[in-house]
């Protein structure tokens, strides 16, 4: 019995003694990994607000925190594992490997990746701006590693891969000043080209917003079926374009039947010969 307790005490000891030989060597690392994922976030959040504050470009923001973050994450994960004992050289090429592998599979996002960077290189559009690409049309909202956010005007969030976007064509409205409204309307070929060409002129005359310096225009465009189909261009500022394009449809509509002015239906002429 004697020799029991002996032999017990002694593995008990051995027991203890391996335990805290573990924790001293594993704890100090996770407290150091703690800390340090703590003051990544506070960095992180540190570089967003300094980053809005300068005048870097806002297309880019996205971009700079994304790539401080993991560039923090990478350097911990390295001091972690150097704590630890385990060779960061090792390590380092381990991670190439992986990262071969793991390009060889994801093309499509590396794709979108370098996508990105062409767009903020070319510079065909900037967040706020208004554009239609890839078959959709919004207020750009953010530039992203992978896609681009955009806000459609009936309050969609549309996500477009920036790689469909670089193989698209892209319309930026916003980019320039003014804008050109074209409304088109038709007039029964029964009504004087001089009457509907003045009410025209007087619906352009009674819109305050359009740009006067700058070329308008009114005038006969095509001959359909059953209307002649007449044309107003005016200039305005970039923000008062739909302001402008609803109050001019109006507009014309009230100045045509003031005037008397028939705006056709659709129509077919059929003719019956007797023989």
């Amino acid at each position: 019995m004697e020799e029991f307790f002996k032999e017990w005490f002694k593995d008990a000891s051995g027991n203890l003694s391996s335990f805290n030989a573990m924790v001293s060597k594993y704890l100090p690392p996770l407290i150091t990994l703690l800390i340090a994922l703590i003051a990544i976030h506070f960095i992180t959040n540190f570089a967003k607000k300094m980053i809005k504050k300068s005048k870097i470009p806002r297309t880019i923001h996205s971009f700079l925190v994304s790539g401080i973050k993991f560039t923090l994450h990478f350097v911990v994960l390295l001091v972690f594992c150097s704590r630890l004992g385990i060779d960061v050289t090792s390590l380092v090429a381990a991670f190439s490997i992986v990262g071969v592998a793991i390009s060889l599979s994801v093309q499509n996002l590396l794709s979108n990746v370098m996508s990105g960077f062409n767009i903020l290189g070319t510079k065909q559009f900037d967040v706020d701006d208004y554009i239609e690409t890839a078959g959709v049309s919004g207020i750009v909202q953010r530039i992203g590693l992978t896609s681009c956010k955009l806000k459609s005007y009936d309050g969609k969030d549309i996500y477009i891969p920036n790689s469909s976007i670089i193989s698209e064509k892209i319309i930026n409205y916003s980019r320039e000043p003014y804008r050109r409204v074209d409304i088109s309307i038709g007039a029964s070929y029964s009504e004087e080209v001089s009457k509907v060409k003045t009410a025209l002129n007087h619906v352009i005359e009674d819109t305050v917003l359009i740009n006067r310096e700058m070329e308008t225009f009114c005038g006969i465009t095509k001959f359909d079926e059953s209307s002649v189909q007449y044309t107003i261009r005016v200039w305005v500022r970039n923000s008062d374009y739909w302001t402008v394009y609803f109050e001019m449809l109006e507009r014309i509509k009230l100045t045509f039947e003031k005037e008397n002015i028939e705006i056709p239906f659709n129509q077919l002429d059929v003719h019956v010969k007797n023989d």
